[in-house]
């Protein structure tokens, strides 16, 4: 539940990352911690790899020389990173052995991450990230010695990529939203550069689905903390249900009450952010829909007049650039001890108001994704998944956080739940390199709607095998 938030009110030293490589300290240290951290930190009771003979068979070529990999994976909850890595550094080698694979050496991820994860990371993330390979990249900054670094990896680098095509956590499992056409770019740079260089290799983009199943005996659970989001908002909870019920009990009618008791909560935050943004509060001026894109520019325009910067742009780049400007701002890349007195207090205070504005970014980064459809139901229509509640009650009682002013790291996490990890089949850009050439902006797009495709294929498989 929102808490009190230490805003930031002095401008910090911006941590240096070491190269990123592969050492050998990290990786036993991951292998080692990683199946306590499933358990307690994940909540994960146990992953399902789905075509693991498929994820196998990719490593194999990879590391036998035949082919470059990148691993392009959904990244729906947050916790994709972590979760594939125990895939890749734990799972995939017992898989293989289980299959009568020999795989030339341990496999392994080098993941790309957003450069701001190490600077609200802490120093153990400042510590693991470079050390297991991980490369930082930018979003709307051109960074060019890192975008060298990450050409070479893909091009020579001892490990696969692995990368996410959302840009960021999108909280939504059973819907695809945008995604940013960086990985086609990769990829067919990659193979123009291997074919320059005498190496026609196939360059692959695995498409990799993952999805949460939830356990459904912990609905009272689930109904306790929409009780709490509720109570905030001045609305008065049912008192027929809630953690002591028995799960068997009503499910279907828990099921449809929990749903619209979500619906009413989803309209009543909305409204107390109309209020918050000064704009009108009547429920008569618009759809939700048309309500939620007024609120979000609104947040959008208040965070952006802090720094002076322009309103162009679709959201998610808004999102990202004023994101980059208040880090770069609560982490200068200036000599802060070279400044004057007066200097120092200048750059506290530009710090302060940064971090009040990215107040404002956090509630449209997830704001952005929280569409009225997700909770009338899956691909097929019908009610709602049980997954689909799960993730709109977090969501919700994550808005209401980040309206007092939090963020990512606050977002609930209170039931247990089975990791289903679906590789897909993987997609060859070697072979699009004609298509490239002749018009790269029309390869790129097509190669982007195949990547859709692909991962649209992964939700409806993940509800053709889970129908709940």
């Amino acid at each position: 539940m929102p808490g009190q938030f230490r805003p930031v009110d002095r401008a910090k030293v911006r941590p240096a990352l070491a190269p990123s490589r592969d050492s050998l300290a990290a990786g036993l240290l991951v292998k080692a911690a990683g199946p306590l951290y499933a358990r307690l930190a994940l909540k994960l009771d146990s992953i399902e790899l789905r075509n693991a003979e498929g994820l196998v068979s990719a490593f194999k070529d990879f590391q036998e020389g035949r082919s470059r990999l990148i691993l392009a994976f959904r990244h729906p909850y947050g916790d994709e990173p972590q979760l594939l890595s125990l895939v890749f550094d734990l799972r995939l080698g017992r898989e293989a052995r289980r299959l009568g694979v020999r795989l030339p050496q341990p496999p392994h991820a080098f993941f790309l991450h957003d450069y701001a994860v190490p600077l609200w990371g802490g120093s153990l993330i400042r510590w693991i990230l470079p050390r297991t390979g991980a490369l930082p990249v930018y979003h709307v900054r051109f960074d060019g010695s890192g975008l060298k670094r990450i050409r070479s990896a893909l091009r020579s680098g001892a490990h696969p990529i692995a990368l996410s095509p959302e840009g960021q956590v999108s909280y939504r499992a059973e819907t695809l939203p945008r995604l940013e056409s960086g990985t086609a770019r990769l990829a067919f740079w990659c193979a123009e550069e291997l074919e320059r260089a005498g190496r026609p290799l196939p360059v692959i983009v695995l498409p990799i689905s993952v999805h949460h199943r939830f356990d459904e005996k912990r609905i009272g659970g689930l109904e306790s903390l929409v009780a709490k989001t509720e109570r905030l908002c001045g609305l008065e909870p049912p008192r027929d249900l809630g953690p002591r019920t028995p799960p068997t009990e009503r499910p279907q009618a828990r099921r449809a009450a929990l749903k619209a008791r979500l619906v009413a909560l989803d309209l009543e935050l909305l409204a107390h952010a109309e209020a918050y943004y000064g704009l009108a509060p009547s429920r008569d001026r618009g759809t939700r829909e048309e309500r939620r894109a007024t609120l979000l520019e609104a947040a959008l325009r208040r965070g952006e007049g802090v720094f002076g910067l322009r309103h162009e742009g679709d959201r998610i780049t808004r999102v990202y650039r004023l994101r980059q400007e208040a880090w770069d701002r609560i982490y200068p890349e200036a000599d802060l001890e070279g400044l004057t007195p007066l200097g120092r207090l200048l750059a506290d205070r530009r710090a302060g108001e940064a971090w009040y504005a990215m107040r404002h970014m956090e509630l449209v980064d997830l704001g952005h994704y929280l569409d009225s459809d997700y909770l009338e139901g899956g691909p097929g229509g019908g009610e709602p998944s049980f997954g689909r509640l799960v993730e709109s009650a977090y969501s919700l009682a994550d808005l209401a956080q980040r309206l007092v002013g939090g963020d990512f790291g606050g977002r609930p996490s209170i039931l247990r739940k089975t990791a289903v990890v679906r590789v897909g089949e993987g997609l060859d850009f070697s072979a699009r390199l004609g298509e490239y050439r002749m018009d790269g902006k029309a390869a790129i797009e097509a190669a982007m709607d195949d990547l859709s495709g692909a991962f649209l294929k992964g939700i409806q498989e993940f509800h053709d095998d889970h129908d709940d």
